[in-house]
């Protein structure tokens, strides 16, 4: 090797070996920032090899080193896993939110929830047969009724505001979502000019995948890397960012959930209004909380309130009140009517505001017998009766409520181990980061050295010839 070519082999390990302490620095730098995936300096040495010749020669040694490529630590296999599990955890949590709005909605159990109100409603009926000439005791009745029909309408009310403010969501996680997918296309354009210009484009690339991140968990989006490094974003094959070019998706379908069987909310693609397949992320969530599980909430009180309404009012129609027809001074008992009016919880009413309009008597000839009251205090024990109905169905929403809170909490761990493991192999360590700058910092200062050696060299040779 000659004395130049030994300067030439050195100055390439200054450069080389500073760059590799910038990326060090770009690394540190960067060990707290969401997505940031670490970069490593790829070196080659330089081969000694001449151009084929007759009369060619070659000394045999290298000439130094030189960077090839700044590697961005990425595992695209992982980084897909990851988009997978983090679309099917916001999917659970956000189902986990939806079921704890709805079992606040029913308030079970509590001491002023509909089983404890329709416990107090059956009990004035029994005081209503113990004493069914008292007034006092019929006035109790009506107000325990009145507060059962307030409850009902109340929690339906509180399922409706669910309804509305869970489509309201859905508007909003669809706009973040056409924001997202044209960050991504922005994104892919502009690293397919760098990756043509020959330009790093390994913080782009960062920017992207979070944004596709993003995506994955507000719809489950899946996405394929081509060969120019951009990505294309696909829901259920269905292409919503193909490199530069997007497609929006928007909600159509009722804002109330008493038009949910006319108009059933559904996400559309703006282009074409073909259905969007969405199965997991937080948007799935709203699609199904709209679609199932408040309607199903909502059919379930209704069907409570139906029921209520229906064993009461057969029961009321076989007896008679106490009422006083003028100008007679002595009770004229009349049949039972409707003692609820309405159909389902939202219009569910006390349809008697006279406490003598209260049919406890099962015979026209003694109105002041409670028998009646009696046989309406056991429609409570009824199998088929609005206690039982009642009951089976919070047990059925808490069921599912259960379910969904032991699968949100499995996936939450399942998430957070596919993080972290990807973060193993894609963040930055700080102390293999400082190992790095500690090699690179003494090949830098050996290389200085070799360039220092090699210049008292040729300055002993130049004074040998003086």
């Amino acid at each position: 090797m000659s004395t130049f070519s030994g300067l030439s082999a050195a100055l390439s390990s200054l450069y080389a070996h500073r760059r590799a302490l910038d990326l060090t620095g770009q690394n540190i730098a960067n060990v707290n920032t969401e997505g940031y995936s670490r970069q490593r300096v790829e070196l080659s040495p330089r081969e000694a090899v001449s151009d084929p010749a007759r009369w060619s020669t070659s000394t045999g040694v290298g000439d130094g080193v030189e960077v090839t490529a700044v590697t961005r630590l990425h595992n695209e296999f992982m980084t897909n896993r990851t988009r997978a599990e983090h679309g099917l955890n916001e999917y659970l949590q956000a189902h986990r939110t939806v079921f704890a709005n709805v079992e606040q909605a029913l308030g079970e159990p509590s001491d002023t929830s509909l089983q404890s109100q329709l416990s107090e409603y059956w009990a004035a009926w029994s005081d209503v047969a113990n004493r069914p000439g008292d007034t006092s005791a019929r006035t109790a009745l009506l107000s325990r009724a009145s507060t059962v029909t307030a409850t009902m309408s109340t929690t339906r009310q509180n399922l409706d505001n669910l309804f509305g403010a869970t489509r309201e969501a859905l508007n909003a996680d669809l706009s973040v979502v056409n924001q997202t997918s044209a960050g991504v296309a922005d994104l892919n354009a502009r690293i397919a000019l760098a990756k043509t210009a020959g330009m790093s484009v390994n913080e782009l690339s960062d920017k992207r995948d979070q944004l596709v991140l993003k995506l994955s968990e507000m719809t489950g989006a899946t996405a394929r890397l081509k060969q120019d490094g951009t990505v294309d974003v696909m829901l259920s094959g269905a292409m919503i960012v193909q490199g530069n070019v997007t497609r929006e998706l928007r909600a159509v379908g009722t804002t109330a959930v008493d038009g949910r069987t006319m108009a059933p909310v559904q996400v559309r693609f703006a282009d074409d209004n073909r259905v969007a397949s969405i199965t997991t992320g937080r948007v799935a969530s709203h699609l199904e909380a709209l679609t199932k599980t408040v309607p199903d909430a909502v059919d379930g009180l209704d069907n409570v309130a139906a029921v209520l309404i229906q064993t009461v009012n057969d029961q009321h129609h076989q007896g008679y009140d106490i009422t006083t027809v003028p100008p007679a001074t002595t009770p004229s008992p009349q049949p039972g009517g409707d003692f609820f009016s309405g159909t389902n919880a939202k219009d569910i009413r006390v349809a008697i505001t006279d406490p003598t309009k209260i049919a406890a008597s099962s015979t026209a000839t003694n109105p002041f017998q409670g028998d009646n009251a009696n046989l309406m205090a056991d429609v409570a024990k009824n199998p088929t009766g609005a206690d039982s109905v009642y009951r089976n169905f919070v047990v059925d929403v808490g069921i599912q409520a259960q379910t969904i809170n032991r699968r949100a909490e499995a996936q939450q761990v399942i998430s957070d181990d596919v993080t972290a493991a990807e973060q193993a192999e894609s963040g930055v360590s700080l102390d293999e980061e400082m190992t790095n700058m500690i090699q690179f910092q003494r090949a830098y200062e050996a290389a200085a050295r070799v360039i220092s050696t090699v210049d008292s060299t040729l300055e002993t040779l130049i004074n040998m010839k003086r």
